[in-house]
């Protein structure tokens, strides 16, 4: 049946909730993002992982070692799960990009693939690197078996589109919240997508407080 992919985002950090951009900086989980970690790690708990793959950023760490638990596993640590890198824009708040860096901003919403943040990565080179790291992940493991993979909401974001085909100027229209789950069987190279965005384990009662990040994403869009 091929290999089993587990693709869950990291708990909720200071900056998710102050909507700054977080790239390659360290941030740690909040309180919020503790408890998003053990209630994903409770949902996955019977689920029998073959391996248990992380970025090497705090708040991907501690939710993959809150997920592995008692197993008996040791975290396989990869660079190329890190998150994009944002270059000048990480730190700032979505309207603070938009207002001193507007044109290179707007030039990244419109095509992320041949733009790219000041001094930062493009979506173009994120897809090479995690699509690479995926490869070897699978190869890594047999036919049957789950592999979890902690990591961000731009390397989830960068294979859905990839493995969907999603036309790249649609490459904002799928929502990673944090703690989410995703999953996806890759046989033979093709990719059976059965999830993607779930967060049924969070709470017991819909809530769509994340889903803010939808109106600030449209009002800068149209903000030229």
């Amino acid at each position: 049946m091929g290999v089993k992919l587990f693709l869950i985002r990291h708990g909720q950090t200071s900056w998710n909730v102050e909507g700054r951009y977080q790239g390659d900086h360290d941030i740690e989980l909040n309180q919020v993002g503790i408890k998003q970690a053990k209630l994903a790690a409770k949902y996955l708990s019977r689920v029998e992982f073959a391996n248990i793959y992380s970025s090497p950023l705090k708040r991907a760490l501690y939710t993959a070692e809150t997920i592995k638990g008692r197993r008996d596993l040791k975290i396989k640590v990869r660079d190329d799960l890190k998150e994009m890198n944002f270059g000048k824009w990480e730190g700032l708040k979505f309207l603070e990009i938009n207002e001193k860096y507007h044109k290179d901003y707007q030039k990244w919403l419109e095509d992320p693939y041949n733009n790219r943040p000041t001094d930062g990565e493009n979506f173009k080179e994120i897809t090479e690197r995690t699509t690479a790291e995926i490869s070897r992940i699978v190869s890594e493991n047999t036919d049957g078996s789950s592999v979890a993979i902690v990591a961000h909401g731009g390397v989830i974001l960068s294979l859905l589109v990839y493995w969907l085909q999603i036309p790249l100027e649609r490459w904002k229209s799928i929502i990673q919240r944090q703690g989410a789950i995703n999953i996806a069987v890759i046989d033979k190279g093709y990719p059976y997508i059965s999830a993607i965005n779930y967060t049924g384990h969070l709470k017991p009662i819909y809530d769509d407080a994340e889903d803010k990040v939808i109106k600030i994403y449209s009002s800068l869009r149209n903000n030229k």
